[in-house]
């Protein structure tokens, strides 16, 4: 059996180099003095919050696509009430079209409910 020693915290992260001006190394210096943090940290908790934000703009793309198939299911409505009106057979022919319309409008919700669960997971 053979015994490895638990790698030092420095060992986990990777190394990267950033070149700075001048005025921006000064910028994060004085940042991280009033933070009380070196500006190795600093710039851990920069990045992270960095990557946590456009994780939550991908969410939001997701929620925009979910209330845009509303709208459309809602203008999909509207359409069909004025059809009742304006073609023959009036409101028999309008519920015939009415039910076909209900049945892609679920599928529609059922697809979208689905993106959304799909990426809660993510």
């Amino acid at each position: 059996m053979k015994l490895t020693r638990p790698r030092p915290a420095a060992a986990r992260f990777s190394h990267l180099r950033v070149r700075l001006v001048p005025e921006q190394r000064a910028a994060v210096k004085i940042m991280a003095k009033e933070r009380h943090l070196s500006m190795s940290q600093l710039l851990r908790l920069l990045i992270a919050r960095e990557l946590e934000e456009a994780t939550f703009d991908a969410g939001s793309r997701r929620d925009e696509s979910v209330i845009r198939d509303a709208a459309i299911l809602i203008a999909i409505e509207q359409v069909l009430k004025l059809q009742e009106a304006s073609i023959p057979g009036g409101i028999t022919r309008s519920r015939q079209l009415l039910d076909a319309a209900a049945q892609a409008a679920m599928a529609r919700l059922a697809s979208a409910e689905e993106i959304l669960a799909r990426g809660d997971r993510q």
